[in-house]
C-alpha cells in the first residue's frame, strides 16, 4: 500500500479554496498524469491518468466515488481501477488556520535514499511545470489549512514492485496538486 499525507497554509479564505476544488473541472488538470475525466453522475466519475513509475507507462482508468462531502470542510472518496487491479481512497480537508504558520503534523522518518528520491522527483516535477513553487508566507490574518491525503493498493501479481515504485512518488504527486491548486488561486487573488 502506497501513501501520502501534505498538509499546507494558504493566505485565502476556506470559501474560496472551497468554491473552486468543488468543482472537479477546476483542477482536474493539475492532477500528475492527468489525461481526462467524464462525470457520470453527482458522486461518481471516470478518470484517466497516464502513469509513469520507473520504466512502466500505463493508462490508468479509475472510478472515482464521493463517500463524503462536507461543503467547505472536507470531501473523501474511494478509487477502484477500471482496467487496473488497484484500489484506493483518499481526503480533502481544509480548515481556517489563525494568523502566522500553522504547523504541520511530524513526519515519520524516511531514510535517505528515499528523501533524495522524493527531493529528484520534485525538482523534475517543477523543470517540467507541473509542480510551481509557492513561497511560504505568515498568515496576516485568516487562512486556511489545507490538507491532501491518498491511499493505492496496486493488486494482482505484480503488485509488489508497483507499490515499491510508486511509493516515493506518491508525495510529490500530492505536493503538487496542492501547491498548483494554491498557486493557482493565490495568483487570481493577486489579479483581483
Amino acid at each position: 500500500m502506497a501513501e501520502a499525507e501534505y498538509t499546507t497554509t494558504a493566505t485565502l479564505p476556506v470559501g474560496r479554496i472551497w468554491d473552486f476544488v468543488a468543482e472537479m473541472d477546476n483542477w482536474a488538470r493539475f492532477v500528475t498524469g492527468y489525461q481526462g475525466h467524464e462525470k457520470r453522475s453527482e458522486t461518481e466519475s471516470l478518470w484517466t491518468l497516464k502513469g509513469d513509475v520507473g520504466v512502466l507507462s500505463r493508462k490508468l482508468v479509475f472510478q472515482v466515488e464521493i463517500t463524503e462531502w462536507s461543503p467547505g470542510k472536507r470531501a473523501a472518496f474511494r478509487l477502484k481501477g477500471v482496467n487496473e487491479p488497484m484500489e484506493g481512497e483518499g481526503v480533502f480537508t481544509l480548515e481556517p488556520a489563525a494568523g502566522g504558520e500553522v504547523p504541520s503534523a511530524p513526519e515519520p522518518r524516511r531514510g535517505f535514499f528515499l528523501r533524495f528520491f522524493e527531493a529528484i522527483v520534485r525538482w523534475l516535477l517543477r523543470l517540467i511545470g507541473r509542480a510551481p513553487r509557492r513561497e511560504t508566507r505568515a498568515l496576516a490574518g485568516p487562512g486556511t489549512r489545507m490538507s491532501f491525503r491518498l491511499r493505492l493498493d496496486p493488486g494482482g501479481p505484480m503488485a509488489p514492485m508497483i507499490n515499491a515504485m510508486m511509493k516515493p512518488l506518491m508525495l510529490p504527486a500530492a505536493e503538487s496538486l496542492a501547491n498548483q491548486i494554491l498557486a493557482h488561486l493565490e495568483g487570481q487573488a493577486s489579479v483581483d
